[in-house]
């Protein structure tokens, strides 16, 4: 899984097309084994989720994300992931997180569903 993160500097930007720059992380095994920061290149919004798109990235967290924005990344197949705030590597950290225990409850509940067939 890919994440980049709205920053400025090691923190989450409050306003993103504004942000200074991006963390990007890779995980494996819902850990992040790589980071990331690259600058932001002064592009609009669409032009981010072109980027975001051909890097590979699969979730897109940001504190602030215009209705229009949030459409371009989403019809781009990625996740918008709002309402961060704090150092973006915590933010990326509890995001992985919170996926790795939701992929555990859908697999418990499938050994559940699995133990109560006749």
């Amino acid at each position: 899984m890919r994440i980049a993160v709205a920053s400025n500097g090691l923190d989450v930007a409050e306003n993103f097309p504004q942000c200074l720059n991006f963390n990007y992380y890779t995980t494996k095994s819902y850990e992040i084994a790589e980071s990331q920061n690259i600058p932001a290149q002064g592009l609009t919004g669409e032009e981010y989720a072109n980027l975001m798109e051909r890097i590979d990235v699969d979730t897109f967290i940001c504190h602030s994300i215009a209705p229009a924005h949030k459409s371009a990344f989403e019809d781009r197949g990625i996740e918008v992931v709002s309402g961060a705030s704090g150092r973006a590597m915590q933010v990326a950290e509890s995001y992985v997180q919170k996926k790795a225990e939701e992929l555990e409850n859908e697999e418990a509940q499938e050994d559940d569903e699995w133990q109560g067939l006749p």
